[in-house]
């Protein structure tokens, strides 16, 4: 019982953060916002591994560019994200999807506006 609401809460809190209508700019919308300054792929790495997030630098820095370009470029909702995550790696939780998808949102994602998957990709 104390599980699913704590799954609810996260799936509230990713949906209130990164919930915005099409078109919208995600980051003032519903309150959520980038840090003044931008964060680099070490303070990505460093959340997603403070959420109990394990794997090798590389693959995690590709999940969570995709992340980025999941919500810039098909205008996917933090919680959609977030669920393909989970449905992709049965391993992690709601609510560690949760902070990846925030973590990544935070510290890889551009600035508001398009997508730019060339500046922004690993490969």
């Amino acid at each position: 019982m104390i599980g699913e609401i704590l799954v609810g809460a996260a799936a509230a809190a990713i949906s209130v953060g990164l919930a915005a209508p099409a078109g919208a700019d995600p980051v003032t919308t519903a309150g959520a916002s980038q840090p003044s300054q931008p964060g680099t792929p070490q303070d990505f790495l460093a959340a997603a591994r403070s959420a109990g997030i394990t794997g090798t630098d590389p693959a995690m820095l590709g999940d969570g560019y995709n992340v980025c370009w999941n919500l810039w470029n098909q205008h996917a909702s933090g919680t959609q994200v977030a669920a393909g995550l989970v449905r992709d790696n049965p391993q992690l939780t709601t609510a560690q999807a949760g902070r990846f998808v925030l973590s990544a949102y935070n510290d890889l994602c551009p600035v508001p506006g398009a997508y730019d998957y060339w500046a922004y990709s690993t490969s």
